[in-house]
């Protein structure tokens, strides 16, 4: 066949996708959002040559549907939640007493959020060290719509402070339990209020630069994202378009193989190095991340497949929920091929989480234009 479109359909996507990809939905610490991209970082591009520089543009188009948030034993999030009942006179003494309770709450959570991304990049013409140098900036917007519900049951409240004396302590614990009881409900049913709702704004900005060397049958490629509080946030919501005050760093490096003219194999592995959230001093834990991806030739395109996994090697701190480690993997399939009518190259996905704990499981789907000029 002719591999000439191989070159037109992607030739610089590698290192787009390598480096400055689409960071949807790997939820965990501030606003359950880790910066990593679980629609996996390697495609169709791994086969593509380096040899046409110079500026191109990419459309990006990502439909996220989240089924459930998952907890460290990868179910249905469940959380404890300590309270104290407001003071009140119970006893008609004068004395305001309050008793204290923990409930098992379990939030359930679906997500559905649209996001574009406008990607803009150049490839050196000249060559440092042997390789190019590119430059990419990766602009998003997005449109999230989140509903949740928090149930449970009505827990069991503690001895009053200060306490009751013994001839009036059980029916007056027995009463505020009542009383307690008819409106615990309503105080859950807030809780999911608060966190339902629809959201559509600028999300966080990416920088990416990376130096990238093609030789043989292999291609290499070293750099580093910078991501940016650029997008919508806010600390006293549920939801946000952003990820937060605070900025990412995530270096990595990857390597693609060609191992016979129609099967490239590729690998990625990166870190991801957060400052603190300067708005409620969160800080998300430090991650690392491993992508795996084939791609194999055919006359009508490129297909492939990739498998990712991203962890957590530090605690969050600062949250309410606790080290809140995330752990995920994620699978998924890909086709990539040439729109001639428009010299454009179009990349096609889906994904599917395959395991996650302390995250949002979800499932992508996701189209990439890419135009060379």
């Amino acid at each position: 066949m002719n591999y000439s479109f191989i070159s037109a359909l992607v030739s610089r996507c590698f290192l787009l996708v390598a480096t400055a990809f689409l960071a949807t939905t790997a939820q965990a610490a501030d606003g359950l959002k880790l910066r990593f991209p679980l629609t996996g970082t390697l495609g169709g591009e791994i086969i593509a040559p380096l040899n046409n520089p110079g500026p191109f543009i990419s459309l990006i188009f990502t439909q996220v549907e989240v089924s459930k948030a998952t907890g460290s034993d990868g179910n249905t999030l469940t959380s404890s939640q300590a309270g104290l009942t407001p003071p009140k006179d119970v006893l008609g003494d004068g004395v305001l007493r309050s008793a204290s309770y923990t409930a098992t709450v379990k939030t359930d959570v679906k997500q559905s959020q649209s996001v574009g991304n406008l990607v803009l990049g150049h490839l050196s013409q000249e060559e440092y060290l042997g390789g190019h140098l590119s430059l990419i900036a990766n602009i998003m917007f997005s449109r999230m719509k989140v509903t949740t519900n928090v149930s449970g049951t009505t827990p069991t409240l503690g001895t009053f402070s200060p306490a009751i004396p013994a001839p009036f302590a059980d029916p007056v614990q027995a009463g505020a339990q009542a009383e307690f009881a008819a409106g615990y409900p309503s105080g859950l049913a807030s809780q999911s209020a608060a966190a339902t709702g629809s959201v559509t704004d600028l999300g966080d900005m990416e920088i990416t630069a990376a130096w990238v060397q093609a030789k043989d049958n292999l291609k290499l490629m070293v750099g580093a994202t910078l991501a940016l509080p650029t997008g919508q946030y806010n600390k006293n919501k549920a939801y946000n378009v952003g990820f937060g005050n605070y900025y990412t760093l995530r270096p990595g490096v990857a390597l693609a193989y060609k191992a016979t003219d129609a099967l490239t194999l590729g690998v990625r592995a990166s870190l991801g190095l957060n400052s603190t959230n300067q708005d409620n001093q969160v800080r998300t834990g430090n991650f690392a991340g491993l992508d795996l991806a084939a791609a194999y030739l055919t006359p009508v395109g490129i297909v492939g497949a990739n498998l990712l996994k991203v962890a957590q090697y530090q605690d969050d701190t600062g949250g309410i929920l606790g080290a809140n480690r995330l752990n995920a993997s994620a699978g998924g399939i890909f086709f990539a091929s040439m729109i001639p009518a428009l010299n454009t190259g179009i990349n096609l996905s889906y994904t599917q989480m395959l395991q996650s704990r302390n995250a949002m499981s979800a499932r992508f789907f996701q189209a990439i234009l890419t135009k060379a000029f």
